[in-house]
């Protein structure tokens, strides 16, 4: 028989002038095997000549004078012989001035005929180049594989969605982390290295070689679907804006605002696998993240904790 048993959510601290909130001890026991329910939170130009008739020649034209009638008269008598007979001065007639014949009009020149060049055989172009292969997109360049660098992406991730600044790996505090995970007993520890943090807390169990499932997975699911995803509704939304947010349930939204609280800078974690027996009856890793400066201070809820962007929620795997 397979059992299964998921703490939720684990205690936040309110770093007030009050004592530290505890964490939560929820232990269910059921026949079937815990399981993390993931939400994943665009023409040849024909010119016709024209030829203009050449003007045919006028006919020569005759022009007959005709002669003035004679008349019959008595001879006179015969004059005196004259001193000498001056000879007739015969005049050549002078011969018509013929029409100039008129010039043929000048024949178009036909037009040349267009040249048509043979086209030029096409060179072989060269073998297209392979286009790029794409830019990964900004996830696939953000998203890490290491334990640190998973624990900070899987915060900010969410921290962007309310206006807050990217935290930074402080080994200094994972150190501390560390010394409480180690432990297996589920229950804030704030004095070790002489405190002045805050404090996020989760586990997660199952029958089925959850050992297995690894440092780096645990402390993403620890931060994405259980104290942000898990809380973000959870937190009065009427209260954004608010320096004193109603606390009621504070425990049940606590790990949220310490998650996003905009004053804090620095993180550090450590996930740590406690055999069965020890936290539970069932193999169980055990996830403790320090923050630094603390986050969930009495009075500066306003400005530290601002209502989400819309971002799409992101979960882990």
């Amino acid at each position: 028989m397979k059992s299964s048993v998921f703490l939720a959510a684990c205690g936040a601290i309110l770093a007030v002038a009050s004592p530290i909130l505890q964490g939560r001890k929820l232990y269910v026991k059921t026949d079937v095997v815990t399981e993390w329910v993931t939400v994943t939170v665009t023409d040849g130009d024909t010119s016709t000549t024209f030829r203009r008739p050449s003007p045919r020649p006028p006919k020569p034209t005759t022009t007959t004078t005709p002669a003035e009638p004679s008349t019959t008269a008595a001879p006179p008598p015969p004059p005196p012989p004259p001193a000498s007979t001056p000879e007739p001065v015969v005049e050549a007639a002078s011969k018509p001035t013929p029409s100039p014949e008129p010039k043929p009009s000048p024949k178009p020149s036909p037009k040349p005929s267009p040249v048509v060049e043979k086209p030029k055989p096409a060179e072989p172009s060269p073998d297209p180049k392979p286009a790029p292969a794409p830019s990964p997109t900004k996830d696939e360049t953000t998203k890490p594989s290491d334990y640190s660098s998973t624990a900070v992406y899987h915060h900010n991730v969410h921290r962007f969605n309310h206006s807050a600044s990217a935290l930074e790996w402080s080994d200094e505090i994972a150190g501390y982390a560390k010394t409480l995970a180690e432990r297996c007993v589920f229950e804030h520890d704030t004095d070790i290295g002489g405190g002045g943090y805050g404090q996020n807390l989760a586990m997660w169990g199952s029958s089925e070689d959850p050992e297995a499932f690894g440092a780096t997975a645990s402390v993403a699911r620890a931060t994405s679907n259980g104290w942000y995803n898990g809380e973000l509704n959870l937190f009065p939304a009427g209260d954004y804006g608010k320096d004193s947010p109603n606390m009621a349930n504070f425990k049940k939204w606590g790990h949220f605002s310490q998650l996003v609280w905009r004053e804090t800078k620095k993180v550090g974690c450590h996930s740590h696998f406690c055999p069965p027996g020890t936290m539970s009856g069932l193999g169980s890793w055990y996830t403790v993240c320090n923050y630094s400066p603390a986050g969930n201070m009495g009075g500066a809820y306003a400005d530290n904790v601002k209502p989400p962007q819309g971002q799409s929620i992101y979960a882990a795997e």
